[in-house]
């Protein structure tokens, strides 16, 4: 008789989440000043853990859920999947370029790190303030399937409260609002998302190699 493969003792907690990966300096430099500059910004201002016109979205639309983290991020999903309206950087006159979550939420229309941003933000506003660790936005390749080629993409992954395991709430790429956190496939196990570039939550970037932000999204290649 086949003995039972042991269960692992690894408590995968805050901690544990935390030390997984490398936390590095990301920034981003695709924003120009009046002058027709450009300045560099820490990735993580793209996260607004507190802000006025975030929380009354949040009231208006009663998407905290008392004592239900999973529910409140799902229902922060559905809200910008319903509310916001996908549109490519070049509308806005530039091949690549990051709104703060309080301009895309004014402007109603942004491509994916926009809309990840904004989600993640609300997010942040639903969740208990120690539990802003499950919150993160990606960015790095994804591919519709083996013979469609690879893109760059930003999406949301979330560590939902049930296992402590990351699940993706994408609101355009493969939006999948109306399943459950709790139904959702693991982030590892969806063959779409391939290798992350990066990732970021309010307080800390983490990667395991240097990428570019500005012009288009892109890892950096040696020369």
């Amino acid at each position: 008789m086949r003995k039972a493969r042991p269960e692992s003792n690894t408590v995968k907690d805050d901690a544990y989440w935390l030390a997984k990966h490398p936390a590095t300096d990301q920034m981003y430099n695709g924003r120009p000043l009046p002058n027709g500059g450009a300045y560099e910004i820490d990735v993580r201002h793209f996260l607004w853990p507190r802000d006025n016109a975030l929380e009354l979205v949040v009231a208006r639309h009663n998407l905290m859920e008392p004592n239900d983290p999973d529910a409140s991020a799902l229902n922060c999903q559905r809200n910008v999947v319903q509310n916001l309206e996908y549109v490519a950087d070049d509308t806005l006159g530039r091949a690549e370029y990051w709104l703060f979550p309080g301009e895309t939420l004014a402007m109603g229309q942004d491509d994916c790190e926009g809309g990840a941003f904004l989600m993640a933000s609300l997010m942040l506003h639903c969740l208990p303030v120690n539990e802003w660790w499950r919150v993160r936005v990606c960015c790095g390749w994804v591919q519709a399937s083996p013979t469609a080629p690879q893109g760059g993409h930003a999406y949301v992954t979330y560590c939902r409260t049930s296992d402590n395991e990351w699940v993706v709430l994408d609101w355009c790429y493969l939006e999948d609002s109306t399943i459950a956190v709790a139904e959702k496939p693991l982030h590892k196990d969806v063959a779409a998302y391939k290798q992350v570039w990066f990732s970021v939550d309010y307080r800390n970037a983490y990667s395991h190699q240097e990428t570019m932000l500005g012009g288009r999204l892109r890892p950096r290649v040696a020369a």
